[in-house]
């Protein structure tokens, strides 16, 4: 028991880091560690340029939006916020595109749905559809076709879907 609790005492994992550190490429390990610092840099970048960019192409829909908020605030209190109308419509501003992002983040799972990517496709049938009734695979899926009878190695665009079926429709060569 004394043996496992010295060997958990921060000299102890101390010294077994710097012998693995020893017995490793320190070169590789500093090259790998310059290389991950830079593309954090390189994303942290790329999102500032990204919200510069979006911020700048619709200003004046952040500007609306901050200056609804604040209007609203106003209206709910306003005998205590008169002072504060011009910072807040600031601070509102630049914060808008990161709450229209938040928004549009949490209203994506509502709106996707397997498939949806689909619709308008051309495909090639591997088995014909007989009785209005069919199947294929696609996307590592397997799906129901509904339309008109076609033989296999027919192409037919993807018109819509329901559930797991896809409704299809020959295309005239």
């Amino acid at each position: 028991m004394e043996q496992q609790n010295q060997d958990s005492s921060p000299r102890a994992r101390l010294q077994g880091m710097w012998k693995g550190f020893r017995q490793s490429n320190p070169q590789a390990q500093l090259h790998y560690a310059i290389f991950q610092a830079t593309q954090r840099i390189k994303q942290r970048n790329q999102s500032v340029a990204q919200y510069k960019k979006r911020f700048m192409d619709e200003w004046d829909k952040w500007l609306g939006m901050g200056a609804g908020f604040t209007g609203l605030l106003l209206l709910l209190n306003p005998d205590g916020l008169w002072r504060w109308q011009i910072p807040l419509v600031i601070v509102a501003v630049l914060l808008a595109p990161y709450l229209a992002d938040i928004y549009r983040a949490l209203k994506k799972p509502f709106t996707e749905y397997p498939g949806k990517q689909l619709i308008g496709q051309i495909i090639t049938l591997t088995t014909p559809i007989t009785d209005g009734k069919g199947e294929i695979r696609l996307d590592n899926q397997t799906w129901q076709l509904s339309g008109m009878d076609c033989t296999a190695d027919k192409q037919v665009k993807i018109i819509a879907l329901s559930d797991r079926t896809l409704y299809v429709t020959p295309v005239k060569p």
